[in-house]
This record gives structure tokens, C-alpha cells and sequence, in this order.
């Protein structure tokens, strides 16, 4: 994301988008009752029986709710205009805007905008990192993208080898593993991916792994104990994967929620979760570290979101660390249990 001009005074921000994952973290942030100015198109009638013709202009438009779907490459955003050219009698209708990367818009948050807000897409200037993972064995296997907007799973499908002693096991194998390679070959060309994965608990995915060097992307090998969705779940919860992960929020987000469940388990006070004690603990200024569902952050319940944001003000006030969990990663389902919200605090705090 690349911050064009920011007023503090007026609460406007001037942005060009530049991937997916910005696309996911506007999305957090711009909120019901924003003005958003972008330029769009839109069906206009032509004078004296003319018909209509879409045309591009700029428009700004009061947010009623924004759409995003994970790894897509458009974020749609819904509300009513409320400047345009004058000319065309536009205020007042409804209209949505399409933001892709390389759109520039400009967000103006008339209360200002929450600081920890602000840091996040502050730092969504450094770019995430698209990992494929691929997880197999000699029962399934499945083809994974990892990134900032979580884990989605875009192949998986079971071997189905014949027995052991059948003569054609490795004839079979061998084809299975041919169709895996085009799969991953054919991600690798409509994505820019940075590395591959290839995990399992026996010699197959070395085999894969062979295949898969020398096509232009980093190739690590690790070993876990199955394939299929539950393999590329366990690989992200390695700490090996953090060497190609290291940017990516959903492993620093797996290892924290580990530490929270081993401290709920063993030091209850050393932990809080659900909005209500978190914000309790976070007046206090005893919040380390936050776990928070991306959809609470931009939730479409305006007092549940302003709860949120003034929690999320707290924490960021007292040097606490915020991290923004998507909601299809397997944190994010663990998290969901927890209220959305798990806090591991600095000190020991007894919840009233």
C-alpha cells in the first residue's frame, strides 16, 4: 500500500492499493459512514432519447458496507453519492466502487482515523510473501496459497493406488505425481508465488520436490504426518516454515495462540478473551500481545467495531502488539471459540 497524503486534520487519506492483500486490509478498515472518492464508471441517460452509455468519472460515495472475498483481486464498495459532477443529477443514488490493485483512493474518516488502523496499513508497505504449499501421501494430497488473508486450499483430491503388490502401483504413482506437478506448474504461472512447500511423512514428497526444482521458485522439503488439508494445516504450525513464512501473520498468529492455550491451561491470569475482559485488561495497560478476528475489526456492527477500535486504541497506547488473524485460517477457527479476541498479558490480572 503506498500512502499518497495523509491530513490528520480533516481525517482524509490518499492511497494506491498495489496487491490482493491490501484489497483485505482496506477492507478492515474502511468503515460505514466513510467517504470514499475513486474514480468509477457509471450507466448514464443521454439527452433526447439518446439511450445510455457507461462512462468513467470520479465520485465520492458514503459507505454503507464493503464486499471482499479472500483472494480475489477486487474490493467492491457500496453507498450513496454524495459528490459528483453536478451535470448528470448523481447525489443521493446508490452506486459501488471496484478497487483493484494499482487504484487510488481517497478515505476520509470525518472522527479520525484510530491510530492502530493507521500503523496497519503504515505497514502493509512491506510486501507479504505467496507461498504454495503442497501436502501429500500415498492416500490424498492437497495444494494450498498461503498469505496475509490466511490459507486457501485450491486442489486436493485422494491417490487412489492400487495395493502394494499390484504390478502397476508404481505406473500409477508415477502419473499421480506427473498431474500434481502441472497443478503446482500452473499456480506458478497465474501466481507470483515466492516458495513451495512440499510436506509428508514418508520419501513422496521428496520425489514431488525433485520434480518441482529448477522451475525458478525456492523449494523446501519438510516432514509432517499426513497429507491432505490436515497436512498443510500442520505445516503451517511448524516453526521450520517460518524461514519462508516469516512475513506472513497467520504463523506469527499460530505460535501465539499456542502460548495463550498453554498459559489458559497453566497461568489463567496471564490471559484474557472475549471483548469484554480483554478491554478490562487493556485499561489496565496489561495487554502484551492481542489475537483479533479480522471480522471484528471490520465488523459492519458500528458498536461493536467502535468497542473494538477503542480497545485496539488502548493496547496500541501502552506499546501492546495487535495482530489481525484472518478468518480462514486455522487460527482464525480456534480463535472464533475464544470470543474472536485472546490477549496474553504482561503480569498476572485478576478479571472483576
Amino acid at each position: 500500500m503506498k500512502i499518497l497524503e495523509y491530513d490528520e486534520k480533516t481525517g482524509l487519506l490518499k492511497l494506491q492499493a498495489e496487491s490482493s492483500d491490501d484489497l483485505w486490509i482496506l477492507h478492515l478498515t474502511i468503515t460505514p459512514g466513510d467517504i470514499v472518492y475513486a474514480r468509477t464508471t457509471r450507466e448514464i441517460k443521454q439527452p433526447e432519447g439518446g439511450g445510455s452509455r457507461r462512462i468513467p468519472l470520479t465520485l465520492g460515495i458514503r459507505v454503507k458496507a464493503t464486499e471482499f472475498q479472500p483472494f480475489t483481486r477486487r474490493l467492491r464498495i457500496r453507498g450513496i453519492i454524495v459528490e459528483g459532477p453536478d451535470k448528470y443529477g448523481l447525489k443521493g443514488l446508490h452506486h459501488t466502487i471496484s478497487i483493484e490493485p494499482g487504484s487510488i483512493l481517497v478515505i476520509v474518516k470525518e472522527e479520525g482515523w484510530p491510530k492502530p488502523l493507521l500503523k496497519k496499513i503504515r505497514e502493509s508497505g512491506v510486501k507479504g510473501i505467496l507461498t504454495l504449499i503442497v501436502a501429500l501421501d500415498y492416500d490424498e494430497y492437497s495444494i494450498a496459497l498461503a498469505s496475509n488473508q490466511g490459507v486457501r486450499i485450491v486442489s486436493s483430491g485422494r491417490m487412489r493406488l492400487p495395493g502394494k503388490d499390484d504390478a502397476g502401483r508404481s505406473i500409477i504413482l508415477e502419473q499421480r505425481l506427473a498431474e500434481i506437478d502441472r497443478m503446482v506448474v500452473g499456480e506458478l504461472e497465474r501466481r507470483r508465488v515466492s516458495a513451495i512447500i512440499v510436506a509428508g511423512p514418508g520419501s513422496l514428497k521428496d520425489e514431488l520436490a525433485a520434480r518441482l526444482r529448477g522451475k525458478g521458485v525456492r523449494v523446501m522439503v519438510d516432514s509432517v504426518s499426513m497429507g491432505g488439508e490436515a497436512g498443510v494445516h500442520e505445516v503451517i504450525r511448524r516453526g521450520r516454515v517460518r524461514e519462508i513464512l516469516e512475513h506472513i501473520s497467520i504463523v506469527e498468529a499460530e505460535r501465539l495462540l499456542e502460548e495463550f492455550m498453554r498459559l489458559l491451561a497453566k497461568d489463567p491470569e496471564r490471559v484474557a478473551y472475549g471483548l469484554d475482559q480483554v478491554y478490562e485488561a487493556a485499561a489496565a495497560g496489561a495487554v502484551e500481545h492481542l489475537l483479533i478476528l479480522d471480522e471484528y475489526v471490520g465488523s459492519m456492527d458500528l458498536e461493536l467495531r467502535r468497542r473494538v477500535e477503542e480497545t485496539m486504541t488502548l493496547i496500541d497506547k501502552a506499546r501492546g502488539k495487535i495482530h489481525i488473524v484472518p478468518r480462514n485460517s486455522g487460527a482464525g477457527l480456534r480463535l472464533r471459540h475464544l470470543g474472536g479476541l485472546a490477549a496474553i498479558l504482561r503480569y498476572r490480572f485478576s478479571q472483576h
